[in-house]
């Protein structure tokens, strides 16, 4: 295995106990000091004031004191820092530093350690966070304090563990790609959770199950979701929603009513189709409402035994389908059978006297105008890109016919739209 490069990012003050005279200058130099030759870096990155740079010559002479070389570009470098109380500004001068190494085009693969104990607080505080958002090695001296400082000959190197802190910013970030239906997002960044207290099995299947149900697979989102400890205090605020969730998915599953388990997969496909919306994707969106539209001609056809994929002349004729629409029909069999798309499925229903095939034909020129519309997308047949306005029109000609084709069709739609987090609550505030 390639040894790593150690590179120790160090800041630097201008003394210690109020004293930025000589004095200052080298009871801080001998405190660093104590810390290089303890870690033993490759190499030491200085982030310095102009004026705390009298430090750092202090620390050049105790290595000649200890017959060793301190070789400004060998054994280190320094990074100037103009505005020592600007977070912002010191933020960004060590991310720069990280960068260089992290992205270093010299082959060498280098582990940073960031020193944050010297320096001003806003010096402190800014690395503290930079060598957090980058998941760097972060330390601290500690030791003997009695008289307010650490005395010298007492450091100790703490490193700070933060797999908490991390664990915690992965919770939250993963309660966010959910409520985005960013599914794969989520179950990718929990893997990195270590803390044992989370209960990131249930969170996992959480999201297993959602992501199988935005895929459209019942059966293994039923699996998923029926494995979450609902209980459990980072899924807890969604057990309600969860609850009537599986219940959809079990009638999708395991019912014996067709047209029941078929108004609940409409359902999902028309809630579906509103996430992608949220997303501003909307020729996908309606990919989906047109398909939507068409199983509900579909559904409905059901109760007269009828099949798109394959008609049954003698139903209609039973049916007193007139002899013309018969005829017209008969013209397209193929290979034996009679296959039928959208628009003759919503005229079968209207010859069948179906109120959903009336309502069709009442707003013929709209249903035609939109479904075209589809048919010119980019997810269709066209190059054409769908809008907002052309979704919200769509949807309410969908929403009313679901409705007609099922008077509980409210209540399918209310129990298969997916669960979210509320980030008012406590468990987000970190």
């Amino acid at each position: 295995m390639r040894r790593k490069e150690l590179i120790l990012f160090m800041i630097v003050g201008t003394g210690v106990n109020g004293s930025s005279g000589e004095e200052g200058f080298e009871v801080l130099a001998q405190k660093l000091y104590s810390t290089i030759t303890k870690i033993y870096p490759s190499q030491i990155v200085f982030f310095a004031s102009d004026k705390s740079k009298r430090t750092i010559d202090y620390i050049g002479e105790m290595f000649k004191r200890d017959d060793d070389e301190f070789v400004l570009g060998e054994d280190y470098q320094i990074a100037e820092l103009e505005s020592i109380d600007d977070f912002n500004a010191c933020f960004e001068i060590f991310e720069t530093k990280i960068w260089e190494f992290k992205y270093s085009e010299d082959g060498k693969d280098y582990q940073i350690i960031m020193d944050y104990t010297s320096g001003t607080k806003t010096m402190s505080a800014a690395m503290a966070c930079c060598g957090m958002f980058y998941r760097t090695d972060l330390i601290s001296i500690g030791g003997d304090r009695s008289i307010g400082e650490v005395s010298a000959g007492t450091e100790l190197i703490n490193y700070q563990n933060l797999y908490k802190i991390y664990d915690r910013f992965v919770l939250v970030r993963s309660r966010n790609n959910f409520n985005s239906y960013r599914f794969r997002e989520c179950i990718e960044i929990l893997q990195y959770i270590v803390d044992l207290n989370i209960h990131k099995e249930s969170f996992l299947a959480l999201c297993e199950g959602y992501y199988a149900w935005d895929m459209m697979d019942f059966e293994e989102a039923y699996n998923q979701l029926r494995q979450v400890n609902a209980n459990h205090m980072e899924v807890v605020e969604i057990k309600s929603t969860l609850k009537k969730n599986l219940n959809a998915l079990g009638i999708i599953v395991n019912s014996r009513s067709e047209n029941l388990k078929n108004c609940y997969i409409l359902a999902s496909l028309i809630n579906n189709s509103i996430r992608r919306a949220e997303e501003y994707k909307y020729d996908d969106a309606i990919a989906r409402l047109y398909r939507s539209f068409e199983l509900i001609a579909q559904i409905r056809l059901t109760k007269y035994n009828v099949k798109s994929s394959d008609v049954d002349i003698s139903l209609l004729k039973e049916h007193n389908v007139s002899e013309e629409f018969i005829n017209e029909l008969e013209k397209i069999k193929e290979d034996g059978k009679i296959r039928i798309g959208l628009v003759k499925d919503f005229i079968l229903l209207n010859e069948l006297d179906d109120e959903l095939g009336k309502i069709y034909l009442e707003n013929e020129s709209k249903i035609k105008n939109m479904t075209q519309k589809r048919n010119n997308s980019i997810l269709a047949h066209g190059l054409d890109s769908q809008s907002k306005q052309d979704f919200d029109e769509f949807l309410e000609v969908v929403l009313e016919l679901a409705r007609k084709l099922d008077k509980d069709m409210n209540k399918f739609l209310y129990q298969t739209k997916f669960a979210k987090f509320d980030f008012k609550l406590k468990i987000n505030q970190i």
